[in-house]
């Protein structure tokens, strides 16, 4: 893999591999990004779920800020991104993204065979980020000792045009996987040059939406965040959050999270951050504050 510019290369401990395993509903092939140590045990892993219209080969740089914290971080292409098979941009309904997260923890937990006090975590960006909620939604027993979720889709920063919403519900009645442009603006992924140049070049991004993709996206955003939810009583829940957002409402993220119930929740608002705080000018200390959450 190649690094970004400005961006540190793989730790010389971990190796890349990939793998291909077949969907739940074995409608598609999923593609797995996988950082590991090399001739270590592998106690302590880390899921990434990756956002609408990226990858998780976006997440290469995560081994080398929390090499000292995980032995395996596993960065799956959700259906329809990356490397993955599916439609660019289009589930028939928002919650076959949580089928493959699903899968990619049962592939997690085989990867943890070292015998020592196995340590599972999640991390969730943008839309990812509300899959992860949505996973512990359905599955709030899975033994995640730290749930991280950044800049989360719990809202749209920019109001869909009525004109555009009208069109996407008509359409998802005669022809719910047609493609339309999502009209991201790059720009406002980070202030950081090399970052937008490289989400731009990057031919595995994508910004297409189809009308089912989006009816099903709003009504899981809504669903969530009325819903009830409850996480494992020991896990950790930190929230980070981009204060100049302009792809997601942050707004609506700090009103989940204060309405959130449970006991280890944390939540930091950066000032002045655009909505990929990992990427971002100052990304040194957003990963700081992460792995200060991870160490006792």
């Amino acid at each position: 893999m190649i690094p970004w510019v400005g961006f540190p290369p793989l730790p010389a401990q971990f190796e890349y591999e990939t793998e291909v395993h077949q969907s739940i509903d074995q409608e598609h092939s999923l593609f797995f990004n996988i950082f590991r140590k090399k001739n270590v045990p592998l106690n302590r892993g880390l899921l990434i779920i990756h956002g609408q219209g990226e990858h998780g080969g976006r997440y290469q740089h995560f081994p080398h800020y929390l090499k000292d914290k995980y032995d395996v971080i596993i960065a799956p292409d959700l259906r329809g991104h990356g490397r993955s098979e599916g439609v660019r941009g289009h589930v028939e309904r928002f919650d076959e993204y949580v089928d493959d997260v699903l899968l990619a923890w049962e592939l997690l937990q085989k990867k943890l065979t070292g015998g020592g006090n196995i340590v599972h975590d999640l991390f969730g960006h943008s839309m990812g980020g509300l899959v992860a909620l949505r996973t512990l939604h359905y599955r709030p027993e899975l033994p995640a000792s730290h749930v991280f979720i950044s800049s989360p889709a719990l809202g749209l920063k920019v109001e869909v045009p009525l004109i555009k919403d009208l069109a996407a519900r008509i359409l998802s009645k005669v022809w719910g996987e047609l493609q339309m442009d999502t009209g991201l603006d790059a720009s406002k992924l980070s202030h950081d040059r090399n970052v937008v140049d490289a989400y731009l070049k990057d031919r595995l991004n994508h910004s297409k939406a189809t009308p089912k993709f989006y009816l099903s996206f709003l009504d899981a955003m809504k669903e969530t965040m009325v819903s009830d939810l409850h996480f494992n009583s020991s896990a950790k829940i930190l929230f980070q959050l981009a204060a100049e957002d302009e792809i997601v409402n942050t707004a609506t993220a700090k009103l989940f999270f204060e309405q959130l119930k449970h006991e280890h929740k944390k939540m930091i608002v950066y000032p002045g951050l655009y909505h990929e705080i990992f990427n971002e000018t100052i990304k040194e200390h957003v990963f700081e504050d992460l792995v200060k959450e991870i160490t006792p």
